[in-house]
């Protein structure tokens, strides 16, 4: 019979992790990556350095983790709950509306300048795609997905990080219905 393991010390506090992750977005958003310290982070949550490289190993790490955090917070699109246009416009407006009204987009921005996360920036980018790869699944569109979905982040990331304003709903939809009409 296998035996089973606790973890050691004491259990940790989920309320007091989403409270560092959200502080950390902030913290990124507002000072970038090297404007922001651990020791900033754990001030304004009310622990201790020590504290937060007992959960992430590094700066890093933590930053990666808020990232995730972050994308988390954008509401999940269900594929078939309406149409393969409606559910395009509802994921893509989700990650949208988080880039603007949150301050992901600007904490995205603030680790993308940073080049020894790019491995890892990839792949959180690759966990958004996958949300949009069910929604091509879903309705069995999967001829053209990886274009499609190149096209649709691209233009989401670009207007939003780059020429850092919100894509209007119209630019949206025409965009979608380019890409509805050839799958």
């Amino acid at each position: 019979m296998p035996e089973t393991t606790t973890p050691r010390g004491r259990p940790q506090n989920s309320e007091l992790t989403r409270q560092i992750l959200t502080t950390t977005l902030n913290a990124l958003a507002a000072g970038g990556y090297h404007g922001t310290s651990t020791q900033q982070i754990a001030d304004a949550t009310g622990t201790s350095k020590q504290a937060l490289y007992r959960r992430w190993k590094n700066k890093a790490a933590l930053a990666l983790e808020a990232l995730r955090y972050g994308f988390r917070q954008v509401p999940p699109t269900y594929p078939g709950m309406s149409s393969f246009h409606n559910d395009l416009l509802e994921a893509t407006s989700g990650t949208l509306n988080a880039l603007h009204e949150t301050p992901l987009g600007a904490a995205w921005l603030a680790l993308l300048s940073e080049p020894s996360l790019a491995e890892e920036l990839s792949l959180i980018e690759g966990e958004q795609r996958t949300h949009f790869r069910q929604i091509f699944v879903y309705w069995n569109t999967t001829a053209t997905m990886e274009t499609s979905i190149d096209q649709l982040l691209g233009f989401v990331f670009f207007t939003s990080l780059v020429r850092r304003r919100k894509s209007t709903l119209r630019e949206i939809t025409e965009l979608i219905q380019s890409i509805t009409s050839r799958s």
